[in-house]
């Protein structure tokens, strides 16, 4: 039985934030860069001249913000686009790179979670967990880092829809249970 999670990026929604981002991107350099007629008053200068560049600033960071997350979203494809693919051999990670059963040593299983009133970037509709692998040995992962003293590779999976892929990546879980893999649930507060 082979489980796996790809990422498929929603053409639609990175064409979307593409171009929101686009739109507020020259809103804000169009406000940074026309100046406005000279008053008499001092005051009424910074308040013509100093909101604008202001407004048109926050506006250039959200536009840069939206156009980084579309770029991203759109580029990923082929062996970039799997996450996680659970096979009877192992499984594969980000990239084709493969990790036998026998190197996985735990899971950590880090429901990401925000309880905050403005939750900035936050979807609750999204799946919002991530898995932490541990493994017995270094491995020529890029993703693969040292946590805990142990080398661990994190899969995230916080922009799924939950609807669609919770059960899913239940059995996936259930897939190291059965391997006797220990599997840790963690809840970790998360802004973005």
């Amino acid at each position: 039985m082979t489980n796996s999670l790809h990422y498929y990026p929603r053409m639609e929604q990175s064409i979307s934030v593409l171009l929101l981002g686009g739109i507020i991107f020259l809103l804000g350099l169009y406000l940074i860069a026309n100046d406005l007629p000279a008053t008499s008053s001092y005051l009424a200068q910074i308040v013509s001249q100093g909101i604008p560049a202001a407004v048109g600033g926050i506006l250039l960071i959200f536009g840069v913000v939206g156009l980084s997350t579309g770029l991203v979203g759109a580029s990923r494809k082929g062996n970039e686009s799997i996450d996680l693919k659970v096979k009877p051999s192992g499984i594969t990670v980000r990239g084709g790179h493969k990790i036998s059963w026998d190197s996985v040593v735990s899971v950590t299983s880090v429901h990401h979670a925000n309880d905050a009133k403005v939750r900035v970037l936050w979807d609750r509709a999204d799946l919002n967990y991530s898995l932490d692998i541990y493994v017995d040995e270094s491995l020529d992962i890029p993703r693969c880092k040292m946590k805990n003293g142990r080398p661990c590779v994190r899969i995230f999976l916080r922009h799924y829809p939950a609807v669609e892929y919770m059960r899913l990546y239940e059995s996936i879980l259930d897939q190291f249970e059965r391997r006797d893999i220990p599997v840790v649930t963690e809840r970790t507060q998360t802004q973005f």
